[in-house]
């Protein structure tokens, strides 16, 4: 019997797509009401918030993709959740640049840190590329057991993101959001579908 549920999966993800939405929408709402000199550095998070919606509207577009069977195959769901976190990766590093450059930020710094954004970006797009390749290789081995160590670890860090995070709304949707993505991404990784493709 299947252990993962594509239509589970896609829900799940439109799901954390909202509560990405909802969070970016908190982000500024929190900003104005809890400090009187708000405008100092709410553009700032305005373009941070800009980019998480751009992100939510991926992992939406994603999550009905899964839960309608546009994508069925399940080492393509694999593959396009990889494509996705490193085109996220890249979005999130530029923006988060422009708004440390708004925000008067050393401009150096944020270059960088974009720089450096946009090559793991680039790395996990070329993974995501060779998971589905339709090659059983060596490489997609380690791939296997580097995702799954790094899925684990991520919901553990989420489990503690949510709990310590408890305090804050938006941390609290951050952690619980991991904890879905990464929970089903483990499934996924681990259903013999899956590995079975990747010569596991």
């Amino acid at each position: 019997m299947a252990i993962f549920s594509a239509k589970n999966a896609g829900l799940a993800f439109m799901i954390v797509a909202v509560l990405n939405v909802i969070a970016a929408i908190l982000m500024i709402v929190l900003k104005v009401v809890n400090e009187d000199d708000y405008a100092n550095g709410l553009v700032y998070f305005i373009i941070l918030a800009v980019g998480t919606l751009i992100c939510a509207c991926l992992y939406f577009t994603y999550g009905q993709k899964v839960r309608s069977g546009a994508i069925d195959r399940k080492i393509d769901i694999l593959a396009t959740y990889v494509k996705i976190v490193g085109i996220a990766t890249i979005i999130d590093g530029l923006f988060t640049a422009v708004a440390l450059i708004v925000d008067g930020a050393d401009i150096g710094a944020a270059l960088v840190g974009a720089v450096v954004a946009i090559i793991i970006g680039l790395i996990i797009l070329f993974i995501a590329s060779k998971i589905n390749d339709g090659k059983q290789t060596i490489g997609d081995k380690l791939i296997w057991i580097i995702l799954l160590i790094v899925f684990v670890i991520m919901i553990l860090v989420s489990v503690a993101e949510a709990v310590l995070g408890a305090i804050t709304i938006i941390g609290l949707i951050d952690g619980i959001c991991g904890i879905i993505i990464y929970s089903f991404m483990v499934l996924l990784l681990i259903d013999e579908e899956v590995k079975s493709e990747m010569g596991i």
